[in-house]
């Protein structure tokens, strides 16, 4: 419950009124009679904020700086507590012995808090943290506020030093690689205790910089007087103000002048400083030695222990020595080694570098090492001493620090068993749909790199093979998450200066230049794209532009540059390769086109023995029997689209039409297939869905009622591995990894299906819960019962009469069901009412017929795009014809 408090005295700060407001209300309800026998203690929180803010009314938001409010102005707070029954006999208590502070004759005023009338329900978080932490007594929760006070004064700082720790003389050291002498007027560090940042702010003439380091990332803290030494998981975030400068970057603002910072100018994202020494901060910036301006500064800094969440700071004395580890000649010297080896072991040593795991003088020695080694046995051994040095944290630990014997044994004991494994060597794929993958993420301050991993082929890797030539490059922020732009930071000067120069220039990788090649259109969103290195194929030298020059005739899309881009992305799309087919097997058909209008827009045909080849191949060493699927989703050199069974097609043949060409291809006859239906996929509502069917007079309580289902479903999934199998069958959760399977099995082989005490599968219930409600409220997703998503395809035997479609689902080992009635059926995304249909499904036809529609499983048959869509059979969520009608005229 929360409670609103007003007239406040004015004669104390901010920080010192809700210090005496904290007293006082602690002195009411801990004891009797707002206290009863044998009930412990509650925590409570108190809010007070300056009355003229625009934001006074906010029921739950941050605390403002406390040491800036003056003692004359008006102040009002929040009081919540952990429950209402707490809230109202605190209400009732202070009525009978009202509160007063700073000996002020007027008592405070105290009464629910209210917004338009109704009253305010308080943060669901907020109240569970008060319920499930610790009771904190009234001395323990002023100490922190006064400590929190002091997080508001910047530490003053002389220098930032970017470097390793490491050994010198058999002492522990740390190597001084890049220094930064800061200006002794404007350099401070700072705390943002709502956003949990570490801010590093400093001046210069023409511009202000700042170095934002994200307290969770802090993984260790060392102290020896005036200096510390901060150990990140990941690097900071490194920015610069051009010109004006705000006064957010020397020192905290008061409340009354913090909407005086949006003028100021936006903060620019960049990927470092300029300097004179080789760029060393792809290798040093997450280790940084932070020096203060005097001994005071330092004991502030170490003195901070409940209000920051930092590291324990371990007293710990190093040597400060300059040993310049990442010296150009040393980083030279390895790029011309690496040319001595494959790409396969290149690009681990590389990552040796890249993810700080050894320094450069380690680095050449274990070049050395390797020198005429076998590239299979050593590129397994590099994965496996990665693994060894990188599993919890011990990079630094073990690998920087390491003695030339250490590492070189380690080493040595993993060639051995690489060589004792070579036979069973996993990074061999034998199939020609999977591939070791290896992948390059290019963050604002350096590269990272991971790999092999096995991924799906498509068909430009198949065509060369030489897959050890192709990276997957990812544009990233430091988290790994996809770069954001945000309205306080600036992100087109990293744009241009630090991503486009890949690019267009490409990458020097593994001692060769990669350059780029392309995109998927899923791996565009993703900001992924295919780099390539030059490479020979019998005598013929491949490049990019090679590559892109073999795919087809793009003269007609080519001063497009979005078109152009989209034709050569279906290359790259995840196929699995089925056939090559003759060029005698490919024919063509016209479209069906009306009124302007095309009706088979990307819709092909197949015949019945290309089907059964197809599923032949696609299945080989699957011991699995799975239903032939008759739909398929494919990529036949420059066609795109679907392709439908015709069973009354003779031989094997593929028909396609004009709506499907989308580039000459003539050469390319690999017929990849990109998509299977076997089994109708669940549907699912989604906000635009909802939005749409309220509209079309569906009531908002049928939603409200399904939404309600869903989450006592999830709230009751936990109680047996049946249930929780069932809901991550139903959400496509864990498909991968084979999870709903393997706790359906779990369930067979309990004899009550009871909850499993286990520590990972309850993690799995916490991440399936979270999921699952996450999607609910951000996304409206809920899966509808006895709904399908499944592909559209065309009415090839022009059978079905307006308004009708044609529907048959089949799940594995099942029977098969013919849907007939009225339904609705919607695409996917949904924009418009028009994008929502009720239609008639005729159910069962007769093969004599309907030839064509009668041998359709697992897709819905009518005469529009191939494309997916849901079928909802549920009653509830048929809007009205006549609404339907009314929209679409």
């Amino acid at each position: 419950m929360e409670v609103y408090a007003r007239d406040l005295p004015t004669a104390g700060t901010q920080l010192e009124t809700k210090l005496a407001l904290i007293t006082a209300v602690s002195q009411v309800i801990h004891r009797p009679p707002v206290l009863k026998s044998n009930e412990i203690r509650s925590n409570f929180q108190v809010d007070v904020r300056p009355l003229t803010h625009p934001q006074a009314n906010s029921h739950f938001q941050p605390s403002f700086h406390p040491t800036h409010t003056n003692r004359s102005q008006r102040l009002i707070a929040t009081l919540t507590f952990p429950t209402s029954e707490l809230g109202h006999r605190f209400l009732s208590a202070v009525v009978r012995n009202p509160v007063k502070i700073f000996n002020n004759l007027s008592p405070i005023q105290f009464e629910p808090s209210l917004r338009n009338g109704r009253r305010i329900i308080p943060h669901p978080q907020l109240i569970k943290s008060l319920k499930d932490s610790r009771f904190k007594e009234t001395t323990e929760v002023i100490q922190e506020l006064k400590e929190l006070e002091l997080t508001q004064k910047p530490i003053p700082i002389s220098l930032i030093d970017f470097g390793r720790t490491c050994q010198h003389l058999n002492k522990p050291a740390f190597s001084s690689e890049y220094t930064l002498c800061l200006p002794s007027e404007s350099s401070q560090l700072t705390f943002d205790i709502d956003q949990k940042f570490i801010l590093l702010t400093w001046t210069t003439q023409e511009r202000s910089k700042k170095i934002v380091i994200q307290l969770q990332t802090l993984r260790k803290i060392e102290a020896c007087s005036p200096w510390v030494i901060l150990e990140l998981a990941r690097p900071p975030q490194f920015e610069e103000l051009v010109n004006k400068i705000p006064s957010y970057f020397t020192g905290p603002l008061p409340p009354q002048d913090k909407h005086k910072t949006k003028d100021a100018g936006p903060r620019i994202r960049v990927h470092g400083y300029p300097h004179t020494k080789a760029d060393v901060f792809p290798f040093v910036n997450n280790q940084i030695r932070i020096q203060f301006a005097s001994e005071t500064a330092f004991q502030n800094f170490c003195s901070l222990k409940v209000a920051v969440p930092l590291p324990k700071i371990i007293a710990f004395s190093r040597t400060i020595v300059e040993k310049d580890h990442y010296d150009p000649e040393r980083i030279k010297a390895i790029h011309e080694n690496l040319v001595c080896f494959t790409i396969p072991v290149a690009f681990q040593i590389e990552s040796l570098l890249h993810n700080s795991i050894l320094l450069p003088y380690q680095i050449l020695r274990v070049c050395q090492a390797l020198m005429g080694i076998d590239e299979c046995v050593a590129e397994r051994a590099l994965v496996q001493f990665i693994e060894k040095y990188s599993e919890n944290n011990q990079g630094t630990k073990n690998g920087l620090q390491a003695s030339k014997p250490v590492y070189l044994q380690v080493l040595q004991e993993a060639l051995k068993v690489s060589a004792q494994e070579a036979n069973l060597n996993h990074l061999k794929i034998e199939g020609g749909d999977s591939f070791p993958c290896r992948t390059v993420t290019i963050t604002p301050t350096r590269l990272s790199l991971q790999g092999p991993q096995i991924e799906q082929s498509n068909s430009i890797l198949r065509l060369y093979q030489q897959t050890e030539n192709f990276l997957r490059v990812s544009l990233a922020d430091e988290t790994g998450h996809r770069l954001r732009a945000s309205r306080e930071v600036e992100i087109h000067h990293l744009l241009r200066n630090r991503y486009r120069p890949f690019l267009t220039k490409g990458m020097i990788l593994c001692g060769r230049k990669f350059e780029f090649l392309g995109y998927s259109n899923s791996a565009l969103k993703d900001h992924q794209a295919w780099f390539v290195c030059p490479f020979y194929k019998g005598d013929q030298l491949v490049t990019a532009a090679s590559i892109r020059a073999k795919l087809g005739d793009f003269s007609k899309v080519i001063r497009i540059p979005a078109r152009y881009m989209a034709r050569i992305a279906q290359a790259f799309t995840s196929t699995r390769r089925s056939l090559t087919l003759r060029p005698s097997e490919v024919t063509r058909m016209d479209d069906v086109e009306r009124n302007g209008s095309c009706f088979t827009d990307g819709v092909g045909t197949i015949s019945k023995d290309l089907v059964d080849e197809v599923h032949r191949v696609l299945n080989i060493g699957n011991i699995r029997k799975s239903i032939s699927s008759t739909c398929y989703q494919i990529r036949l050199g420059g066609f795109k689209g679907m392709l439908s069974l015709d069973p009354t097609l003779k031989g094997k043949v593929v028909r396609m039409r004009p709506s499907m060409d989308k580039f000459d291809a003539p050469d390319s006859l690999t017929l990849d297939i990109a998509g299977t239906f076997t089994k109708p996929l669940v549907a699912y509502l989604n906000r635009p869905l909802i939005k749409l069917l309220e509209d079309l007079g569906i009531p908002s309580e049928v939603f409200l009622r399904l939404q309600d289902k869903i989450i006592r479903k999830v709230e009751n999934s936990r109680s047996s591995p049946k249930l929780a199998g069932n809901l991550m069958q139903q959400y496509s959760m864990g498909s991968g990894s084979g999870m709903p399977s393997m706790l359906q099995k779990l369930s067979e082989l309990l004899v009550d299906d009871r909850a499993v005490e286990s520590d990972f599968i309850e993690e799995c219930y916490d991440l399936m819960t979270v999921q699952c409600l996450r999607d609910l409220k951000y996304r409206g997703r809920i899966p509808l019962d006895k709904s399908y998503t499944l592909v559209g395809v065309a009415d090839e035997d022009n059978f079905l009469p307006p308004d009708s479609i044609y529907v048959c689902v089949q799940n594995p080992n099942a029977a098969p069901v013919y849907l007939e009635g009225s339904f609705a059926v919607t695409r996917s995304p949904s924009l418009h009412p028009g994008d929502v249909r009720v239609v008639n499904a005729v159910g069962k036809l007769d093969p004599k017929r309907a030839p064509r529609l009668s041998s359709l499983v697992n897709c819905v048959a009518f005469p529009i795009q191939g494309i997916p869509f849901v079928v909802a059979t549920l009653p509830l969520f048929i809007p009205k014809k006549n609404s339907c009608s009314k929209t679409l005229n």
